[in-house]
């Protein structure tokens, strides 16, 4: 390989440049563009070395992006696309980027310079001159990183460390000329960017996705693409909905490969079941990237062998090597083409075949009771196939150099009774070793994960400049005031160190903060709080926002004395709402007369399982426990809910979506805020999802979901 970076990789002379190389562009095509996009940004003042922001969504424009910013000598810097503006513009300040890239594939400009002048990135401040952030060669690229800190730092990669990472993907055989790479990955992850790399290097078609359109990933694999990247959470999304559809085969997947994740063997098992194809293993971090590789079949968190071109080691506590062959456990440490080690604070175990398994980081992977290792990872792994959870999540407590560190299980339930507490720990106890039980089981209402699927730390609440307006407002600032918080607030604090330090239960304070930030009450990407609110409100309003007070202390709450109207909630369900359900239970042609859940909630008991229910705006509301729904099913029976959904519980754009939230608060009903929640939540009680659609009653979401067995 004679390329210094991936632009001279993309732009060889001796490819087709007829052939298709970025989503449905030639190679000819894309390199015209990047050649012309490249000269636009040095005559708008792009200089070598300068860092400039890049931020898009997952479109073959990206890429074209990319490689121009490189082309003009530019250092990128990888923008993710769901970042609030406060955490992009530190980002921004970090990397010392005035101007930014901005890709809109569908705007009337491709490609837009901002910032400096215009101001629109909020990069650095006027008077302020970048000079802490470090000088790089041109055409390094920038990665913002450490999501499961919550503090996000930048990583530089030189061109030669993105180019070699690439070379070792195409030298291990994973990308080739002719493979079509398929990419539903944020593409400013590491773990994407050097998917990408390996693909520019060996020639090959990358097809960038939307992480999320998995239709647009199920057309693209039976159209095309032989290559799949993916995490572990969509491959089981992937995986779970190729089992429910009747779609035609993907005839050229060859290679489904999972990274940024533990892939344990029932997602191995998963994929061989739906597609004869298992799920390979990747492993690396932002500052290296791919280091570990491994073919399908492999043990759960067991990633391979080192990847070409690089070398792998085991470190003792001294940090010293371990012997390089044989069987060993301890840090894992490696040694890049340039002769360049990192030490990458992972713990790992080698078999005598030398096949590597990652126990977890310096807080995953602990020591405890008689210094044995424990893999959070793998706790986690055992833990999700409990009956009713819905997403998991396992940390480490105690001091790190501790041989008795504690395990801490966070959780959502499906239902609460379900997925008890006491009902995980007794299932806990049966599937694994009695030193790797977790000592506290937490349920919460959602857990903070970033565009990959990684935990993400709780972040820190402060009180916003904002002033509460509109009824939804003042209610969760009468509520906040009423609980004796906004002092607090004043000076930032987590979630749980609220709930301890005022007596407070932590699974509904949660919600209600991060609906407070929703709508601009608090923040949690700012360093500055605002002055405590000291508003008077209606009668209507203090009413309602004792009731949610009172449901945050866990006191009970007088329903006669919380007005129906304050704040008001989504519109009742009409005439074309019930029609459209009664048409999908004909086309279903269910069995015997189908059960309607009304305000009463879920039975507790039934002489009788049903062929269909149908729960009519009460999936937030009394209907929550989908436990309860799934054991009134007969096996293969349709349930057909109708309700309300919002598409994002942080961030609240419309004003029906910030009076139903904020009225479910009141109501006292916390999950299943999205209609993808829901999703995971039947799953984890065996209902699997069939069908999404918008209703014509909007803003009412139908849902359909199939009981398996």
């Amino acid at each position: 390989m004679t390329a210094r970076d991936l632009w001279q990789a993309f732009s060889q002379a001796d490819r087709d440049p007829d052939a298709l190389a970025l989503g449905d562009l030639t190679r000819r095509t894309a390199v015209d563009r990047v050649t012309e996009l490249a000269r636009r940004l040095r005559a708008q003042g792009v200089r070598p070395a300068q860092p400039v922001g890049l931020q898009g969504p997952n479109r073959p424009e990206w890429v074209l992006g990319l490689l121009a910013l490189i082309a003009a000598g530019a250092c990128p810097l990888l923008l993710p696309a769901d970042s609030p503006p406060a955490e992009t513009h530190r980002l921004l300040r970090t990397a010392g980027a005035r101007r930014t890239l901005v890709v809109d594939p569908d705007g009337a400009h491709w490609a837009v310079l901002t910032g400096e002048s215009e101001g629109v990135d909020r990069g650095l401040a006027a008077g302020e001159t970048g000079s802490e952030a470090p000088a790089h060669a041109p055409g390094t690229l920038l990665l913002a990183s450490s999501g499961s800190t919550g503090t996000p730092k930048v990583v530089a990669r030189s061109p030669r460390s993105v180019l070699d990472e690439g070379v070792r993907y195409h030298r291990a055989g994973l990308a080739r000329p002719d493979d079509r790479v398929l990419l539903p990955l944020p593409l400013s992850h590491a773990y994407a960017l050097g998917w990408l790399a390996g693909a520019l290097v060996a020639g090959a078609h990358v097809d960038p996705v939307p992480p999320r359109a998995v239709g647009a990933v199920h057309a693209r694999l039976r159209e095309r693409a032989t290559v799949l990247v993916t995490v572990p959470g969509l491959a089981r999304v992937l995986a779970r909905r190729r089992a429910l559809a009747d779609d035609a085969p993907f005839p050229a997947l060859r290679r489904v490969m999972a990274g940024a994740g533990y892939v344990d063997a029932e997602l191995d098992a998963l994929w061989t079941r739906t597609l004869g194809v298992g799920v390979s293993r990747n492993f690396g971090s932002s500052e290296t990237g791919a280091v570990l590789w491994g073919e399908p079949g492999l043990p759960s968190g067991a990633v391979g062998h080192p990847m070409p071109g690089v070398r792998v080691d085991l470190l003792d506590p001294e940090g010293r090597p371990l012997p390089g062959s044989g069987a060993a456990q301890g840090e894992l440490a490696v040694v890049l083409e340039d002769g360049s080690t990192h030490r990458l604070h992972d713990l790992a175990d080698r078999d005598e075949h030398g096949v590597h398994r990652i126990l977890g980081r310096a807080r995953l992977g602990v020591v405890r009771r008689g210094a044995r290792w424990v893999s959070t990872m793998e706790v986690e792994s055992v833990l999700r196939t409990a009956p009713g959870v819905a997403d998991l999540s396992v940390t480490a407590t105690g001091p790190d150099d501790s041989d008795d560190q504690g395990l801490t299980v966070e959780y959502v339930p499906a239902d609460p009774e379900l997925a008890a507490p006491r009902r995980l720990q007794t299932y806990a106890r049966a599937e694994l070793a009695a030193y790797k039980v977790p000592d506290s089981f937490q349920p919460r209402y959602r857990l903070r994960r970033s565009a990959v699927g990684k935990a993400q730390a709780a972040p820190v609440y402060r009180l916003a400049a904002a002033r509460p307006d509109t009824p939804a407002e003042q209610v969760l600032a009468a509520a906040l005031a009423e609980l004796g918080l906004p002092p607090l607030l004043a000076g930032g604090a987590a979630a749980a160190d609220l709930a301890r330090t005022a007596g407070l239960r932590a699974d509904v304070l949660s919600p209600v903060l991060d609906t407070a930030c929703a709508l601009g009450l608090l923040a949690t990407d700012s360093d500055t709080a605002g002055p405590p609110d000291a508003g008077v409100y209606p009668p209507d309003v203090v009413l309602a926002g004792r009731a949610l007070a009172a449901r945050v202390r866990g006191d009970a709450v007088d329903e006669g004395q919380r007005p129906p109207a304050a704040p008001a909630g989504p519109p009742p369900p009409d005439a074309r709402l019930r029609a459209a359900v009664a048409g999908l239970l004909a086309e279903a042609a269910v069995d015997g007369t189908p059960l309607e859940i009304g305000d009463g909630g879920v039975p507790r008991s039934a002489d009788a399982e049903y062929g269909a229910c149908v729960v009519v705006g009460g999936v937030h509301g009394p209907a929550a426990r989908l436990g309860s729904l799934a054991a009134l099913l007969k096996p293969k029976g349709l349930l057909v809910v109708a309700d309300t959904f919002v598409s994002d519980p942080l961030t609240l754009t419309d004003e029906t979506s910030r009076t139903t939230v904020v009225r479910w608060l009141v109501d006292g009903h916390l999950h299943w805020w999205t209609a993808q929640e829901l999703r995971a939540g039947l799953d984890a009680v065996g209902l699997r999802v069939e069908e999404i659609r918008a209703a014509e009653q909007a803003p009412y979401t139908i849902l359909t979901a199939r009981k398996t067995s």
